[in-house]
């Protein structure tokens, strides 16, 4: 007799409500104090916040019938989760400090255009107050002084690819996930699908709805840049995974990606 296969009744947006209301818990019960001058502590906690942020108002967003934005929305998991990746690989005291300290260089380049239209408004010695080396950081919007290409796709230190036995890369995450995410938040073509209806044949309507609904592609690579920065922000801690926050972020990974409809929770 064939296994009857019981359709899930929750809504991926419900699945991961509660996994993140689980995550945040967590976190915040471990009661973790950052140390002082331990900049990859204090990095890696905040990105990890705001990964956790992130995906919370993704969810807002899909609730509420935004697929297309929500999906926009994932472009900045799939940058926190490439950055947290860049931090645990190597080095990563000294990464998270040329990070932390790029708010040095944010300010240098405000007080440039304030020098030039306010100038009645500077202090006399603000270009003297920081500390920081700002030749540390000669692109103009690169806390590592890289393009983000070379940070996302470093060969991994911890994972080897077992099909070439060598240090796993993410091509895929850079090459296809980063370039179609980012086609919804700088307004291409690409992105207005939605909006464009048949020439000659269709009255125009805002937000027509004619194209692909990205509800379920938005809610597994929000799932699966979860998983990822989860991975590496234990990893920059110097710290093991919690098993059933490993457990169940895997599990939510594999249900959305079957489209949820094998079992239930």
């Amino acid at each position: 007799m064939a296994k009857s296969i019981r359709v899930c009744r929750r809504s991926e947006v419900e699945h991961l409500r509660k996994f993140l209301e689980y995550a945040k818990r967590q976190l915040n019960e471990a009661r973790i104090y950052p140390p002082l001058n331990a900049y990859r502590y204090l990095v890696a906690l905040s990105l990890y916040s705001k990964c956790l942020t992130v995906a919370e108002a993704t969810l807002v967003l899909l609730e509420s019938g935004f697929g297309d934005e929500a999906f926009g929305m994932t472009r900045t998991m799939v940058d926190i989760s490439f950055t947290m990746h860049y931090l645990a690989n190597k080095d990563s005291e000294e990464r998270a400090k040329l990070f932390y300290q790029f708010h040095a260089k944010n300010i240098r380049d405000i007080t440039t255009v304030v020098r030039k239209y306010w100038p009645q408004l500077l202090h006399p010695k603000a270009s003297s107050l920081t500390t920081v080396d700002l030749a540390k950081y000669p692109r103009p919007h690169s806390w590592s002084g890289k393009p983000l290409s070379d940070m996302a796709l470093e060969p991994h230190t911890a994972e080897i690819d077992p099909r070439t036995g060598k240090p796993f890369v993410n091509d895929l995450g850079y090459r296809l996930i980063f370039q179609w995410t980012s086609h919804y938040v700088h307004p291409t073509i690409i992105c207005l699908r939605n909006h464009i209806v048949k020439p000659g044949h269709d009255p125009f309507l805002v937000r027509s709805g004619q194209g692909q609904d990205m509800s379920h592609l938005t809610a597994f690579f929000l799932t699966s840049h979860l998983a990822s920065t989860i991975i590496a922000f234990y990893r920059c801690l110097g710290d093991p995974q919690p098993e059933r926050l490993s457990k169940w972020v895997a599990a939510l990974l594999t249900h959305i990606g079957s489209r949820h409809k094998d079992k239930e929770y």
